[in-house]
Parts: C-alpha cells; sequence; structure tokens
C-alpha cells in the first residue's frame, strides 16, 4: 500500500482542493491510501470524513531561524506524524506547504511532490528553495507553467524532476443536464475572489451588457458570482459595493464560497473566466465538461484547454469591454452558443478526462516512492 498525505494550505474548497479531490476520489484504493492534511478545520475536513479519507490537523508555519523553537516542534511532530502513518508521499498543493514540511520529509525519508497551480517569479522561488531540502518532483497543471516556473527552478537545482500534467475532470459527474427554459440569460464566474481572478473586470461586464438596450430589449440578464475570500483580505464586501453603485443589485447574485459548484455551474447560460494570471483552471474544465459556452481571457495555460472560436471564445485580460462583446454576441446567436459548448465537451472527454489525469499522477507516484 501507498500512502498519500496531500497537504494544504486552507481547510476551504478552492480551484486546487477541487484538484485534490478528484485524485483522492480516483486513486485505486488497493494500491494507494490517500490522507488529507491541513492547519485547520473547513469544508475540506468535512468532505474527507464523509469519504473515509483520513483528516489530521498539522501546523503548517514557515521554518526559519527567527522562530526557531516553534519551527522544530513543528519538524518533530511531522516526523512522528509520517512515520506513524507510514507515509510514502506527500503532494503539497502550494510551494508553502512544499516549504514548511520538506525537512521533516527528509528525515522521516519520504518523498515530495510539490503542486504548481500558479505562476511564481525566480526571486520568490530561489526564497522558497534556499538552505532546505528540495522536493523530489515539482508537477505543474499545464505547459506554460511549466515553461515559465520549471526554468526557474531548474536554474536552482537541476536535480528536481518535473513534470507537467494537465489539470482533468469527472466528465461522468460533471456532464450536461437539463435546466428548465428561461427567458433569462444566466452569466457567471467561478472563482475565489483574489484581484487575480478580475471580478471588477467581470462587474463592469456587466454594467455594459446591462445598459444595452440592443441586449435588454430581448432578454433579461442575471449575473452570479461564484466564489468566495480565501487566502487574500476580504473582497466581497468591495465587490458586492461596486455592484450597488453601478445598479447591478438586483439582477447580480453573490454565492460566496462552496464546497460543490456542480448546481450553480447548472444554471448558466455562459461561464466567464476574467482572471489576469490563470494556470490551468478547474472551472473551465467543469464548465466545459457540462457543455457551457464559455468567455476567457487568453492568459497562460487556457488557451490549452479552449481552443479560441472552437471550444470557447477569447479575449485580452483587463478588458471587459472584450468580454462584453464576446458575451453579446453568444446571447444574440443561439446556435453559436450551442455549437461552442458542444465543442467544449467533446474536447474535455478527450484531452481533459478523469481516467487520464489520475492515471498520470497514480504513475508518478509509483515512481517517486
Amino acid at each position: 500500500m501507498i500512502n498519500i498525505a496531500f497537504v494544504h494550505s486552507v481547510a476551504k474548497i478552492g480551484g486546487a482542493e477541487r484538484v485534490s479531490q478528484m485524485l483522492m476520489e480516483g486513486l485505486d484504493k488497493k494500491v494507494f491510501q490517500p490522507s488529507l492534511v491541513c492547519p485547520e478545520s473547513g469544508d475540506f475536513e468535512q468532505w474527507a470524513l464523509e469519504r473515509n479519507i483520513p483528516f489530521m490537523v498539522m501546523p503548517i508555519q514557515q521554518p526559519g531561524l527567527s522562530n526557531l523553537i516553534a519551527t522544530l516542534k513543528q519538524v518533530g511532530q511531522w516526523v512522528k506524524w509520517l512515520r506513524r502513518n507510514n507515509i510514502s508521499v506527500i503532494h503539497t498543493a502550494d510551494p508553502y506547504c512544499t516549504r514548511a514540511v520538506v525537512i521533516a520529509a527528509k528525515l522521516a525519508k519520504v518523498k515530495v511532490l510539490s503542486h504548481y497551480h500558479f505562476p511564481f517569479q525566480f526571486n520568490h522561488l530561489q526564497w522558497l528553495f534556499k538552505g532546505l531540502p528540495k522536493p523530489d518532483v515539482c508537477a505543474f497543471c499545464s505547459e506554460d507553467l511549466q515553461n515559465e516556473v520549471g526554468t526557474h527552478i531548474a536554474k536552482i537545482n537541476p536535480n528536481i524532476a518535473l513534470q507537467c500534467i494537465h489539470n482533468g475532470v469527472d466528465i461522468t459527474r460533471f456532464s450536461p443536464i437539463d435546466k428548465a427554459p428561461s427567458d433569462t440569460i444566466h452569466i457567471g464566474i467561478v472563482a475565489n475572489l483574489q484581484e487575480r481572478k478580475g471580478h471588477d473586470d467581470f462587474i463592469d461586464m456587466a454594467a455594459i451588457l446591462a445598459n444595452s438596450g440592443e441586449i435588454t430589449k430581448k432578454h433579461s440578464l442575471h449575473f452570479h458570482i461564484i466564489g468566495g475570500d480565501i487566502l487574500e483580505a476580504p473582497r466581497e464586501p468591495l465587490l458586492k459595493e461596486k455592484v450597488q453603485q453601478l445598479g447591478l443589485a438586483d439582477i447580480t447574485t453573490f454565492h460566496g464560497q462552496i464546497p460543490d459548484v456542480l448546481a450553480q455551474l447548472n444554471q448558466l447560460d455562459i461561464l466567464v473566466c476574467a482572471s489576469h494570471q490563470e494556470a490551468f483552471p478547474i472551472a473551465i474544465l467543469e464548465a466545459m465538461a457540462m457543455k457551457k459556452a464559455i468567455v476567457s481571457t487568453n492568459v497562460n495555460g487556457i488557451p490549452e484547454a479552449i481552443i479560441d472560436g472552437e471550444s470557447g471564445l477569447l479575449v485580452n485580460p483587463h478588458q471587459p469591454s472584450e468580454l462584453a462583446d464576446k458575451v453579446s454576441l453568444l446571447i444574440k446567436d443561439e446556435k453559436q452558443r450551442q455549437s461552442l459548448a458542444e465543442n467544449a465537451r467533446n474536447r474535455v472527454v478527450q484531452h481533459f478526462n478523469l481516467t487520464v489525469f489520475v492515471k498520470r499522477f497514480s504513475d508518478l507516484y509509483q515512481s517517486i516512492k
């Protein structure tokens, strides 16, 4: 049995957490035993316990000489836990988790897989790696991310193995669901409320569409903001204030952070990704699998998922007017909307299904354990 410890910085469920959920559920339980570690309790803990996946609250503080006693205490606690549970591989969800556990992993002779879902600058990576044991392998969710971050990592330590494994999606669970006919066009964004996710642009786009007589004369519009504050200072009050100021409060719903986005995705006609930076968003794959028309920014790894004009429409970042133009086009042209949605589903089935995703990680775990 290969015991895999998935380590996350938060117990709320965002994109990186959904990736780990798919792996923990999809791994062959005759070969792998997953467990989940977070520094706190939360929705992620509840999800794990409902599936009989062991959950542990453990400290994930950054080590350093300035907090030497706390560092030594944390290392000791982790070493005991790793040995007691016979952990073979630690799969960390971000490099901060990696930095927090590599000393204990080295002492306990446990392999570390560091999973990258977001780009990091060279200087930042130098700090993350400086003076500490290195992970055994770094996995990247897009080729763009591997080309950028992997190049930096290779300069810092060329002995770390690098591998790109695109995110996948459960195409049986996230599949088209018939929804009741409606005269209202539902347009949504699925993302935690970090500034880089482009919610301000989404709201500006909504204002452009809501003030378009050509659109509103024929269609009612409703905008959905699905996601909450996870890693940054709270932004929801600021976004709600902006919605109020632009006169959009009656046609905008803030859903907050929810553990399962399937129901909210199903009610959408068009998904918008307004991100300024985005490695390879799981929300886009889930929407593609559910046969939704998508308008997205063309940043980072997104063009690896969406072929512009075939399985979605791509625009430049920081351009709410471009988002509005493309969404307007899809509102007016239902035939194109349906064609893009059909092609999106087919592309996910062929290239980004869960079976391929889990197989590649299973092979990677077995190769490094």
